[in-house]
């Protein structure tokens, strides 16, 4: 009986210690990974989603489109004080107006393009033929206040989540 109950055990810790389980690092926050997941399978590619973001989430909001011939899928989080983090995914190039990038690395040999401009921080990266782009936009409310809630590197951080 003990024998049978040591093996169990041990089975037990053994799918324990491999499932792959992240905590999710300070100052930052979980969001509906099931609504997310659900809705990018509707989608012929599958894009990795990250770990956590950013901002605390209120509402996630998803929306698949085409534009100039590509398909494209934004999910929108929104937070309390109704910032916005847009996470854009597209199997091809996604046209977008930068100002100024920064080219920076994400991952070891994974590099992206960063902006900070006055309206928005955007960090875009291609990985496996597949392009994201993310956008953070404060509220008014913080702009009045010259706060800036969303760094740089927090979301370096965040694109890294998407493929550790």
């Amino acid at each position: 009986m003990w024998r049978r109950f040591g093996v169990l055990f041990f089975c037990l810790l053994l799918v324990s210690a491999c499932s792959k389980t992240h905590a999710i690092p300070s100052g930052y926050h979980s969001y509906n990974l099931e609504k997310v997941s659900s809705a990018v399978e509707q989608l012929d590619f599958q894009p990795e989603l990250p770990e956590y973001i950013p901002v605390p989430m209120i509402s996630v909001v998803t929306d698949i489109y085409q534009s100039e011939g590509s398909v494209l899928m934004d999910l929108s989080f929104y937070t309390p004080d109704n910032d916005l983090l847009t996470i854009q995914f597209s199997q091809g190039e996604i046209n977008t107006p930068w100002i100024d990038p920064e080219e920076l690395s994400i991952l070891g040999n994974l590099d992206g393009l960063y902006e900070n401009n006055r309206f928005s921080k955007k960090l875009t990266w291609t990985k496996d033929g597949v392009t994201y782009l993310m956008t953070y936009r404060a509220s008014v409310a913080h702009e009045e206040d010259n706060e800036q809630s969303v760094t740089r590197q927090q979301l370096v951080e965040v694109a890294r989540s998407f493929h550790s």
